[in-house]
């Protein structure tokens, strides 16, 4: 199991998150009362993850759990749609109105759309591997970036070559 820890908290325990409860008396079936002075601290025991036929599920074992896999793709497909949903609102807005925040986040988003794009390659392709075979192309909207970034690019471009004199690179 991983040591968690809480922010408020002035200890650490394996399994668990030692909450601190002043004058509460709650006990459950997965608490563990801890005597320290005079507030009250449980250990709150985290239940085993198992599988529908018991089976328990290993945090570090998500390569060889084609479900587990197929369950964080879809969770990447979605995110991935949702943020290319909110560029292109992005792209909308900027067009009409010129704003910085709105202009790193839409930045922002283009980074994160090409890593998660990465990520759900990745496991498609370990899905592959376990006789899944999923195809992205019709589960990831199409996105060809933003409009707004290609401008800003191209007069990026456009004003490095007039810098430059014009045509070509003098030396």
């Amino acid at each position: 199991m991983r040591k968690q820890t809480c922010a408020s908290c002035l200890d650490t325990a394996d399994d668990g998150v030692i909450i601190i409860l002043n004058n509460i008396m709650n006990s459950t079936d997965n608490t563990t009362p801890l005597s320290t002075g005079s507030s009250r601290h449980y250990v709150v025991k985290a239940a085993p993850r198992v599988t529908a036929s018991g089976n328990p599920i290993s945090l570090s074992d998500d390569d060889e759990q084609p479900i587990l896999m197929e369950a964080k793709l879809r969770e990447i497909i979605t995110s991935v749609n949702h943020l290319i949903i909110s560029n292109q609102e992005l792209d909308t807005a900027l067009l009409d109105d010129h704003d910085d925040d709105l202009l790193d986040a839409l930045k922002e988003n283009e980074d994160l759309i090409h890593r998660k794009v990465f990520e759900a390659t990745s496991l498609a392709a370990k899905l592959n591997k376990h006789g899944v075979h999923i195809s992205l192309a019709d589960k990831i909207t199409q996105y060809d970036g933003s409009l707004v970034l290609k401008k800003m690019e191209e007069e990026k471009k456009k004003d490095q070559t007039e810098k430059n004199g014009g045509n070509g690179i003098y030396l």
